[in-house]
Order: C-alpha cells, then sequence, then structure tokens
C-alpha cells in the first residue's frame, strides 16, 4: 500500500533537525491544500490521474512557501531572493576595488560583495551588530531551511505518487 501525505510530514516532523516550532511554521504553508492531498489519495481507487492532480497542487503550494519566505522579509519591500544595495565609497577604496577585481578577472561587484559579506560576518562574530538583528537573521536562516525541506517533502511526495 502506498504512503500516503500524513505518513510523509509526520516522519519529516519526526526527523527532521529543525525545531518543532519552525518546523510546523513552515508546514502552515500547507495546510489549505492538506485537503486536497486527502482527496487526491482517496481518489487513487478511481485510478483517476493523480499524477497530474499532484504536479498541479504542488505548484500551488510551492506558491504558498514562496509566500510564506517573503513574508519572512516584512521590512523588505522587494519580493525578491537579492536587493541591490548602492552605496558610495572613498576613490581610493574605489581603486583597490576596482585593481583587485582586474587582477582576478572577476566583476567589480563579485568583489565589492566578498568584502561585504566578509566584513559582516566578522563583525556578527565580533558581536558588532545588534543582537536582536542576527537573532531575527538567525531566525530567518531556520525557517528558509525548513520551508526548503518542505519543498524537498512535496518532491518525495511527488515522487512516491508518480510510481504508483
Amino acid at each position: 500500500m502506498p504512503k500516503n501525505w500524513s505518513y510523509y510530514r509526520e516522519e519529516w516532523l519526526k526527523n527532521t533537525s529543525i525545531q518543532e516550532e519552525d518546523a510546523k511554521w513552515a508546514l502552515e504553508a500547507l495546510i489549505d491544500s492538506e485537503e486536497e492531498f486527502f482527496e487526491i489519495e482517496r481518489g487513487l481507487q478511481n485510478k483517476e490521474d493523480i499524477f497530474g492532480k499532484v504536479k498541479v497542487l504542488k505548484k500551488k503550494v510551492k506558491e504558498n512557501l514562496s509566500s510564506k519566505e517573503i513574508s519572512l522579509d516584512n521590512i523588505s519591500l522587494n519580493a525578491s531572493n537579492s536587493n541591490k544595495l548602492q552605496i558610495s565609497v572613498p576613490s581610493n577604496i574605489n581603486y583597490l576595488l576596482k585593481v583587485w577585481a582586474a587582477a582576478e578577472g572577476r566583476d567589480l561587484s563579485s568583489v565589492a560583495f566578498q568584502c561585504l559579506e566578509t566584513g559582516l560576518r566578522e563583525m556578527k562574530s565580533k558581536g558588532s551588530i545588534p543582537s536582536i538583528a542576527t537573532s531575527r537573521y538567525d531566525s530567518a536562516c531556520k525557517k528558509r531551511i525548513a520551508l526548503a525541506e518542505v519543498n524537498n517533502l512535496l518532491d518525495k511526495y511527488e515522487s512516491a505518487q508518480n510510481k504508483n
């Protein structure tokens, strides 16, 4: 007998390294769709087009997961995974970045990003960034991992339904 959605969900909750609170938060994106999963499973006896129904439902759920991820950044107006940040730097720093980029055959923005990322990581490790900011950052990272795991769970479920 094929494993149903409840089985996959409960197995993931039991085996994930994500804290239960964050895991359940990620699963909230599926709550509206879970009844549809169960309807599809009840239709297994009728040999309907399960694959197509799961595919359509998976697309809907992935949109919900994306919306849930965007909600993490409620301080941002931009829904993309990256934002453009423009800064002004002294000419000597600009020159150093340009020659560094040229020396390594990279573009200026990748060198500037590396500097920013390295500096932020160092400041975070030294405690120079306000703790509330790092706490919210860490929480958002955990929730994004939970969403990625739920997305993977959907892929496993879809794959199992295709085999049946």
